[in-house]
């Protein structure tokens, strides 16, 4: 009997413990990602001579990229619902951020801004997720 599959999955189905770990390790992974572009960034920053008025601009694609990134892992962990595995990935990423700066004091303005970092931490996660399961 051939057993071909994913790390996740067991006998051609996954796993439905795993679904909750497998996304917990996806947020692990991008928060890992995130980590070390912004050390690479900070970095650069102070190596070069590149103004400080970049690092919004580089923190915000970092992020989008670390999302993209996790929830490719996700996705090519999984053999269905990558597109709904890497949204949930770039959700609960987006939420541990937030609760991150509560629990750092960070200065943090709860508002429309939030939802708009939901929507986008859900697209990209989407997108990761999509661009995982089909690689």
């Amino acid at each position: 009997m051939n057993n071909k599959g994913r790390s996740s999955v067991q006998g051609g189905s996954l796993l439905i413990s795993s679904v909750p770990l497998l996304i917990f390790r996806g947020v692990v992974v991008t928060l890992l990602i995130s980590f070390i572009f912004l050390a690479l960034c900070t970095a650069i920053i102070y190596l070069s001579p590149l103004s400080e008025s970049l690092v919004p601009y580089l923190i915000f694609g970092g992020t989008l990229l670390s999302i993209l990134l996790g929830s490719i892992y996700v996705g090519k962990r999984t053999d269905e619902k990558g597109w709904l595995r890497g949204g949930l990935t770039g959700l609960f990423y987006v939420l541990v951020l937030i609760i991150l700066c509560y629990i750092f004091h960070v200065n943090f303005e709860p508002g429309f801004n939030i939802i708009t970092k939901f929507f986008l931490g859900f697209v990209f996660g989407t997108l990761g997720g999509i661009l995982g399961i089909n690689a």
